[in-house]
């Protein structure tokens, strides 16, 4: 499945007139390959505290090699992970070097060492994070295997956040939380302080995300530094992977066992997700994502396999420009979202392979349950209820004077889920034969968008992938979505709230699906499978990117 152009979509929160999404450029250079249940770690406080807890691990088994399958091709640019927005390079970096946090529980929004094995905030303006004293460098050159320095993190900071300031961090990176550093300073040898400008509530995520990935600097920009972008000598880093080369195309790593994270494992594999089955029969393959629902029912017949769900990192939803006619009549668009029950939808356009999606998708332990979500428009256990509720809405609003209304669907989206046969003949058969498909670019979407094209006096909207969801952060996900339609005391609650406590996000999206879905209607999350042999035993996949886990796979005897 190529999602590459998906992520040319993305959602700016502040240049949201109505609701959607703005076209950003992924800038391709030259893309090369380079030459040549298990224990879950102790999440670190995330306001002022303790140092985080020695977990008490159960021995496991150790040793043994790995080779899995990533969910989508590798297409490299830099091995500069401040400048890479890429996300196939991260399954190379992200594997060689640690991030000074990390996800513990992706799916609970819980943070957790890395690099960094504690971090307190005495104070709204500073943030004081304690390096752990195991971490080193991998034993090659330049490196040797040295300590890694609070001095070498912060110039590691100093780097990213100019980056940042100068306007050159991909837009992935989602990097304005380090606009609020004022100054990194290193306050003892293993202690790096930030101090900030104004309270930065979403720094932390940041320190999180898929490409903070914490570099040797004199890798990156020391005399010897390599002019070519893709040298491998950039994969040098201090995380719990050594690079060892390709294998063909596998990618193989072995593990770092003086490091402060070591693998159970004693090497791992990572290959793009081509001839799945063949390679899994050949005993090539220990773990791979099923892209094709086909691979999923042939997979499913081999002895022993384990399958898991994997949800998709987008979501599939419709915008609509509500500040002028007609969607700014909030009737309009609960009909739409009531003809589109999301169960029917499910098994209609996805055959199952689904799961309906409130304001917060349900990857994220903070979404509202069905129970929660079904008294709202199209989330009905009875698909016919919401039906005929969106009949009487329709007509009470004047839907049937609107005309031909137009559903522009991507290219990328059609024919592959047939939404212009059955999500028009479901709009059509339930509101009334005044609904129509236009398939179009997600370009020339984003640019309607945009314009406000889906609205004012325009009777139109769109339905397909949204941009990849920014990070496990509940506060994130809201604000990717609905950031423009949130009133200044919402948005302050929002960003004050506990990420890891889902009771806080309940009220807000309740009040997002009262208001006429503010404009963003979520249909639902898609969900993928993962198979893995049987004797393998790993974390659960998660939407987000979670390399940084393979620590804790290993091989039953």
């Amino acid at each position: 499945m190529t999602r590459l152009s998906r992520r040319a979509l993305l959602i700016s929160a502040g240049s949201l007139a109505g609701a959607g999404a703005v076209a950003g450029a992924v800038a391709k250079s030259r893309r090369r390959r380079p030459g040549a249940p298990p224990p879950r770690p102790s999440a670190a406080p995330p306001a002022s505290g303790a140092t985080a807890a020695t977990p008490a691990h159960t021995p496991l088994p150790r040793g043994g090699r790995l080779s899995i399958a990533a969910p989508a091709s590798f297409d490299f640019d830099t091995f500069d992970a401040a400048r890479s927005g890429e996300p196939s390079v991260v399954e190379l970096l992200g594997r060689a070097h640690a991030r000074l946090i990390q996800w513990a529980d992706p799916a609970a929004a819980v943070l957790g060492p890395d690099l960094a094995a504690a971090w307190e905030q005495p104070d709204p303006l500073t943030l004081v994070l304690r390096l752990d004293p195991r971490a080193r460098w991998h034993d090659v050159p330049p490196l040797a295997g040295r300590p890694v320095t609070a001095a070498e993190v912060q110039a590691h900071l100093a780097r990213v956040i100019a980056i940042a300031r100068a306007g050159d961090a991909p837009r992935a990176h989602r990097s304005a939380a380090l606009l609020d550093v004022a100054r990194v300073e290193t306050p003892g040898p293993a202690a790096v302080r930030l101090a900030l400008d104004r309270p930065s509530p979403l720094l932390l995520p940041a320190l999180a995300g898929e490409f903070a990935l914490v570099q040797p600097p004199d890798v990156l920009e020391g005399p010897s530094a390599p002019s070519d972008p893709l040298d491998p000598s950039l994969l040098a880093g201090c995380g719990p992977w050594v690079f060892a080369g390709f294998d063909g195309p596998a990618a193989r790593f072995r593990a770092h066992a003086s490091g402060h994270r070591s693998p159970l494992l004693d090497e791992l594999a990572i290959s793009p997700p081509l001839n799945v089955l063949e390679r899994y029969r050949a005993g090539e393959l220990d773990e791979f994502p099923a892209i094709d629902p086909r691979d999923a029912a042939a997979a499913r017949a081999l002895p022993g396999i384990q399958e898991l769900p994997r949800y998709h990192r987008e979501l599939v939803l419709s915008t609509f420009t509500i500040a002028g006619p007609p969607w700014s009549d909030p009737r309009l668009v609960e009909a739409v979202s009531a003809a589109l029950n999301r169960g029917w939808l499910t098994q209609a356009l996805f055959a199952g392979r689904a799961s309906p999606s409130g304001p917060l998708p349900p990857c994220c332990t903070a979404a509202l349950q069905p129970s929660g979500l079904a008294p709202f428009p199209g989330y009905a256990a009875d698909p016919a209820a919401d039906a005929r509720a969106a009949r009487e809405r329709w007509e009470a609003a004047g839907g049937p004077s609107l005309g031909t209304v137009t559903v522009d669907i991507p290219s990328i989206f059609d024919p592959r889920y047939a939404a212009s046969a059955i999500v028009i003949t479901r709009l059509n058969d339930v509101l009334g034969p005044q609904f129509r498909p236009a398939i179009e670019t997600y370009t020339t979407i984003a640019r309607r968008v945009q314009e406000g094209a889906y609205g004012n006096g325009r009777a139109a909207f769109w339905f397909g992938w949204s941009p990849p969801l920014p990070s496990p952060d509940p506060r994130e996900l809201l604000l990717h979505l609905y950031g423009h339609a949130l009133a200044l005391a919402e948005r302050s609650n929002l960003l004050a709230a506990d990420p890891a406590d889902s009771a806080a996000f309940a009220g807000l999206q309740q009040a997002i699906l009262r208001g006429g879905f503010r404009g963003v209607v979520p249909w639902v999350q898609q969900v993928g499978e993962t198979f893995r042999r049987p004797g393998t035993v790993g974390p659960v996949p998660s939407p987000f990117w979670d390399g940084y886990r393979d620590v804790q796979r290993y091989r039953l005897p």
